[in-house]
């Protein structure tokens, strides 16, 4: 028979279930503290990031007063974006100071003035010219960019700005005007132009426009920047010119007297935003500034700086900087500098405004001995050089000096010597005057030349009538010396010598055409700082260049 179980014993409970339910629930808390673990560690590589893990980098920048303020203000913009620069957290630390100081400092390293505060990772200057003037191997990398730009005008008063504006007033008719008078274009009892030249970009580039202008070259070469024509021209400005000491200091000046001691500076148009001035364009080729941004090299600049200059750059010439800086006038940046003068006619373009040289005071002497009737290519070699001589005259300005000598033997009784036209000013009763006698001159029947007597006496003349203010100087022309007088040419050389005056200092000039010259002549040319030039032949284009050099380079 079969039996029951217990009724007070139960069914066992599998295990298994309980397992597999423990075992999930632990996977889950596992999953969910790898996601806790994980987000945690997002949040501390985020804040670590935030915080800069390399610290803080600092780039100076240095900029020109003329630009400031813009700049100034972008800055502020900048830092408060809180820019990352491999892994730093980058600023931009602004200092101001004349584009001419910084770029004297940056001439010599090794004597950077503290007061122009720590060595910039950026400078941006008030033009490229000014770039140019100190641009060294080494110093700046790439091509500066430029940030915004301003044409170069004269700041003039309103009645002015008319009157150049209806005779249509051209560069090259600054320093006619500065010398002269406003007469001529309709202000009476305001004197001359009175253009005031404060040190600076502006002056400099609207020198190096006359300079164009003059020598009909665009931008201007070192060689016209050295040519006499343009020497004359811009010492004609600076000659007895105003020199304040800076741009406000003139304006000042203008706006307080209008027809007082100041009439016009040079300056861009974004500053005559206020003060009372108006802009005059001359005729001509604007000169610009263009405001360039250019990252310095050195050991005083890092490779984060030089990215956070890059990068602040690219910040200054963005859309929304662009537009603030046109808010104050400034017109758009471009993307390469303007065709400027190169360093070398710059630095002669200063030169000539710190220490004018009114042109050139010279006497020719030319050779009329017999041999100078040799036949050179299609006539002679005197008529070669008096044609040389002629054109020259032609593109003398007037504010040159001029006089004419023949020499050969026995040309006025015993005398080597004629003086044909006494050296003066080339007025135009001088300049006919020169141009009627070099185009008379005959040649002499004789062979000797006596150049040694002939030079010593026109030496003492050019010391008696020194022009001060002027490079005054002696052009002999021979295709000798064929000398055969009794003064030696070490009597020649001691003569001359007793004869020097340091405070009137004679340039002798040489050129021998066709003949061997002599040790003698040529030790006088180096002895006075002036040239000697042999050519083989007067129907050469070197001839003429060596005449005209020799009569227009102060």
């Amino acid at each position: 028979m079969g039996t029951h179980r217990n009724g007070t014993s139960s069914r066992g409970i599998s295990k298994g279930p309980v397992i597999a339910v423990a075992v999930l629930v632990l996977v889950i808390v596992a999953v969910f503290a790898w996601f806790q673990l994980s987000d945690r560690a997002d949040s501390t590589d985020v804040a670590a990031a935030a915080e800069c893990v390399e610290g803080a980098a600092t780039l100076d920048v240095t900029v020109d007063p003329a630009v400031s303020g813009p700049v100034e203000a972008a800055a502020q913009r900048f830092n408060a974006s809180k820019p990352r620069v491999r892994d730093h957290c980058a600023q931009v630390q602004v200092a101001v100071r004349p584009s001419g100081a910084v770029a004297a400092g940056l001439a010599d390293l090794a004597k950077w003035d503290p007061n122009l505060g720590s060595k910039p990772g950026l400078w941006i200057a008030d033009s490229s010219r000014t770039i140019e003037l100190v641009r060294v191997p080494g110093l700046i990398e790439g091509t500066p960019a430029s940030i915004a730009t301003s044409p170069i005008v004269l700041a003039v008063p309103d009645a002015v700005r008319a009157a150049l504006e209806q005779h249509q007033i051209t560069w090259a008719d600054l320093p006619r005007l500065q010398q002269g008078s406003l007469d001529e274009i309709g202000l009476s009892g305001w004197g001359g132009l009175r253009m005031a030249l404060p040190t600076g970009d502006a002056t400099t580039a609207a020198a190096a426009s006359i300079g164009a202008a003059i020598s009909g070259t665009e931008p201007l070469t070192e060689q016209a920047a050295g040519s006499g024509q343009v020497v004359a021209a811009i010492s004609s400005l600076a000659a007895d010119a105003q020199t304040p000491a800076d741009l406000m200091t003139a304006m000042s000046a203008i706006t307080a007297a209008p027809t007082g001691d100041v009439h016009a500076v040079a300056a861009t148009q974004q500053q005559l935003g206020t003060g009372g001035l108006t802009a005059y364009r001359p005729v001509g080729s604007a000169p610009l500034a263009d405001y360039p941004a250019a990252l310095l090299s050195g050991d005083w600049v890092d490779k984060t700086q030089n990215l956070i200059a890059s990068r602040f750059i690219d910040f200054l010439r963005a859309p929304e900087q662009a537009g603030a800086l046109a808010t104050q006038g400034y017109g758009p940046a471009i993307g390469s500098a303007p065709a400027n003068p190169p360093r070398a006619a710059l630095e002669k373009v200063q030169a000539t405004l710190a220490n004018p040289v009114l042109g050139v005071n010279a006497t020719v002497l030319l050779d009329v001995s017999s041999s100078m009737s040799t036949t050179d290519g299609s006539t002679t070699r005197l008529k070669n050089s008096i044609a040389a001589v002629a054109s020259t005259l032609q593109v003398m300005p007037p504010d040159f000096g001029l006089g004419l000598w023949t020499f050969g033997k026995n040309l006025v009784g015993t005398d080597p010597y004629k003086v044909q036209v006494a050296t003066g000013l080339l007025t135009d009763a001088q300049r006919n005057a020169v141009g009627s006698a070099v185009t008379s001159v005959q040649p002499s029947q004789v062979t000797a030349d006596q150049a040694y007597p002939t030079l010593l006496a026109a030496y003492r003349a050019a010391v008696a009538g020194y022009s001060p203010g002027r490079t005054n100087s002696i052009l002999l022309i021979t295709d000798g010396p064929d000398d055969d007088s009794t003064l030696t040419g070490t009597a020649l050389v001691n003569e001359i010598t007793a004869a020097t005056n340091s405070a009137k200092p004679i340039r002798i000039d040489i050129i021998v055409v066709g003949g061997q010259g002599t040790q003698t002549l040529q030790a006088l040319a180096e002895q006075t700082g002036g040239t000697y030039t042999k050519m083989p032949t007067s129907n050469d284009l070197g001839f003429g260049t060596a005449v005209v050099k020799a009569l227009t380079t102060p």
